[in-house]
């Protein structure tokens, strides 16, 4: 559940401002006040068309492997841990997945099995391998 919980909240994030400059602009009856808005408008509109083309599309194609229960699983190394700003990530094996901190540790250094799903790289469960 992890997984519909996190593409809601990307799908929010990603299209919240635009939503909120809509409803700014339609309430705002000075007009001379929505010009930083404006100019500020396409970057906000780029930010969306990145979050859908890089985030949000491999992951609606995702959901049908989710629903299925049809994971890929490999195994490896973590080489890397990334804990920062978005969605964390680890690179295993040379290649990054993306996991929900609440659900799964991982830690830099040790071997893991993972069951992810395939487009978006979002890991359903790590099993530490000793």
């Amino acid at each position: 559940m992890d997984f519909i919980i996190d593409t809601a909240f990307q799908i929010f994030f990603a299209f919240f401002w635009i939503i909120a400059l809509i409803i700014i602009f339609i309430k705002t009856k000075n007009r001379k006040n929505l010009i930083p808005l404006l100019l500020f408008t396409p970057l906000l509109i780029i930010w969306s068309v990145y979050c859908y083309k890089s985030i949000l599309n491999p992951r609606f194609k995702d959901i049908s492997y989710y629903i299925n229960k049809d994971y890929k699983i490999t195994s490896g190394k973590c080489s890397s841990v990334h804990k920062g700003k978005g969605t964390p990530s680890f690179v295993l094996d040379e290649e990054t997945y993306y996991y929900n901190r609440r659900v799964n540790k991982i830690v830099e250094g040790k071997s893991y099995k993972l069951k992810y799903l395939p487009n978006s790289k979002y890991v359903i469960k790590s099993e530490l391998l000793k």
